[in-house]
C-alpha cells in the first residue's frame, strides 16, 4: 500500500505528497526532453508499507455516528497495517475512518494507493522487454511511440480516474502524460546502462540540453556554440561512463548517431555496418563539427585540411560497403530521394517504390541535359521536348505513388520544374 506515515504517528493530519510526474520543456533536441522526463518517472520513490504496529489513541472517536466494531477490525491497543488493509477500497476507507484518519489523509492514501495499482497495469502493457535497435533508419522519437499501447494506456487512466471517482467523489487532475505509449522503448534506450549510473546521466544530458538551448541564438543555431556544448556535454560523460558505455551512449544519444539515422532512409543498414559507420563520421564530426558545419569559418591551410579528411572519410565508407553499397549508401544520403522514401513509406508502399521513382528522376533529368545539349533543335521544340518528358515522367510516378501518395508528393517534387518550368497561367 502507499505511505501512510502520517496515520503511524495516530493519524496527525499532515497529507501525504502527492507523486508527480516531471515534465520537461521541449528544446531543440525532443530526444532528450523524453528522456529528461521518463528519468522523473523511473526516479519517483516508490510507496513502502508500513511494517511498525500503529499505536491508537485511547479513544478513538467514531465516524459519522458507527462505532469501532462496526467495522472488520476489532478495537485494540496495537494493529498493524494488515489488520487495516483491504481489498475492497470502501472497506479501507472505513477501516482508516474507524481509526482517526483525516479526510484529506485518507484521499492521500487511496489516491496513492489506486496509481501503485494502475502504474503496475501500465508496465504490464509493454510485453517481453526488447532491445533498442540504434541502427534502424527514422526519426527516433517517432520510432518510441506505439499507437496500440498509447490507446491502451488512455484507457487504462480513464478507468483510473472513475475509480477514483467513485471512491472519493472526485479525481485529482492529470497531467497529460506526452509519453503515453513511448516510456517502454524509452527505457529500452538506456538497457546498456547500470542503473546506478542513470542519475548521474539524466543531469548531464539536462545540462546538454540548456546549452544547446542557448546555442540558439534568435532561433539560429550558432555552430561554435553547437560543438562546444557537444564537446563539454562528451568530456563530461566520459569522467562517468566507460568506455563501452560512452560509445553506446553516443550510439543513442550523440547528434552524429542522429543525423544518420535520418540520413539512411531507404538503406537499411544492419548493426555492424551502422557501428563501423559510425565510429568514421563520429571522428570527422568530432574534428569538423557536424556535417561540416564548423567548417566555414576555415581559411587556407586549415580549409584544405578538412576538405582533404571529407574525401578521406568517403574514400573509407567506399571501402567499407563496397562499389554496389556504396551506391545504395550514397542514394540514401540525396535529400531528393529521402523526400520520395518519406511519401512511399507514408503510403505503405515501401522502398522498392522509393527507388523506382528515384530512377526515373534520374533517367528524366537524362533525357532534359540532352534535349538541352542538342543543337539541331530551336527554343520552342526544345521546349515541347522537355514539357513532353515532364508530362510522361509525372504520369510514371502518379503511376507508382497513387493519386493520393502524388498529390502529397507533388509539392515537394522541384525536380519537375527543373525538367521543365510550369506553364504560366493564360492572360485574362
Amino acid at each position: 500500500m502507499a505511505i501512510i506515515k502520517n496515520c503511524e504517528r495516530a493519524c496527525v493530519p499532515n497529507p501525504v505528497k502527492k507523486y508527480k510526474l516531471f515534465l520537461a520543456s521541449l528544446g531543440i533536441n525532443l530526444v532528450l526532453s523524453g528522456i529528461l522526463i521518463l528519468s522523473r518517472r523511473t526516479q519517483r520513490a516508490e510507496p513502502t508499507v508500513a511494517t511498525a504496529p500503529i499505536v491508537l489513541p485511547s479513544a478513538a472517536p467514531a465516524v459519522s455516528g458507527k462505532a469501532l466494531t462496526q467495522t472488520n477490525i476489532v478495537p485494540s491497543a496495537r494493529w498493524t497495517w494488515a489488520a487495516l488493509e483491504s481489498e475492497d477500497y470502501r472497506v479501507y476507507m472505513k477501516n482508516l475512518r474507524a481509526i482517526g484518519c483525516p479526510e484529506e489523509t485518507i484521499r492521500d492514501i487511496i489516491v496513492a494507493d489506486v496509481n501503485k495499482l494502475y502504474e503496475s497495469r501500465r508496465k504490464e502493457l509493454a510485453g517481453p522487454k526488447k532491445r533498442f535497435e540504434y541502427w534502424k533508419p527514422g526519426a527516433m522519437m517517432g520510432a518510441a511511440f506505439d499507437p496500440e499501447r498509447t490507446a491502451k494506456e488512455r484507457a487504462l487512466n480513464q478507468e483510473k480516474r472513475v475509480l477514483i471517482t467513485e471512491l472519493l467523489g472526485s479525481a485529482p487532475d492529470d497531467k497529460p502524460d506526452i509519453l503515453a505509449g513511448a516510456a517502454g522503448q524509452l527505457e529500452a534506450m538506456f538497457d546498456f546502462l547500470p542503473a546506478e549510473k542513470r542519475s548521474k546521466v539524466f543531469e548531464l544530458m539536462q545540462d546538454m540540453q540548456t546549452k544547446m538551448q542557448k546555442a540558439m541564438k534568435g532561433g539560429v543555431m550558432d555552430p561554435e556554440d553547437i560543438r562546444k556544448a557537444m564537446k563539454e556535454s562528451e568530456t563530461a560523460l566520459a569522467a562517468v561512463l566507460t568506455p563501452e558505455e560512452l560509445l553506446d551512449y553516443n550510439l543513442r544519444f550523440s547528434m552524429t548517431a542522429n543525423m544518420m539515422r535520418m540520413q539512411l532512409a531507404g538503406f537499411e543498414p544492419t548493426e555492424p555496418e551502422f557501428l563501423e559507420l559510425f565510429k568514421k563520421r563520429k571522428a570527422y564530426d568530432d574534428e569538423y563539427g557536424m556535417a561540416g558545419m564548423g567548417s566555414a569559418s576555415l581559411k587556407g591551410a586549415e580549409r584544405d585540411k578538412q576538405k582533404a579528411a571529407e574525401k578521406e572519410l568517403e574514400e573509407q565508407i567506399k571501402q567499407q560497403f563496397g562499389e554496389t553499397r556504396y551506391l545504395e549508401y550514397k542514394r540514401s544520403q540525396d535529400y531528393a530521394f529521402q523526400a520520395i522514401y518519406r511519401v512511399t513509406e507514408r503510403e505503405n508502399l515501401g522502398t522498392d517504390a522509393a527507388i523506382r521513382i528515384y530512377d526515373m528522376k534520374k533517367v528524366a533529368e537524362n533525357q532534359a541535359n540532352r534535349l538541352r545539349a542538342d543543337k539541331s533543335l530551336d527554343a520552342d521544340a526544345r521546349k515541347a521536348a522537355l514539357q513532353a518528358v515532364r508530362a510522361e515522367t509525372e504520369k510514371a510516378v502518379r503511376g507508382v505513388l497513387g493519386e493520393k501518395g502524388f498529390a502529397s508528393y507533388e509539392n515537394q517534387a522541384y525536380w519537375f520544374k527543373g525538367i521543365s518550368p510550369d506553364p504560366k497561367p493564360a492572360a485574362p
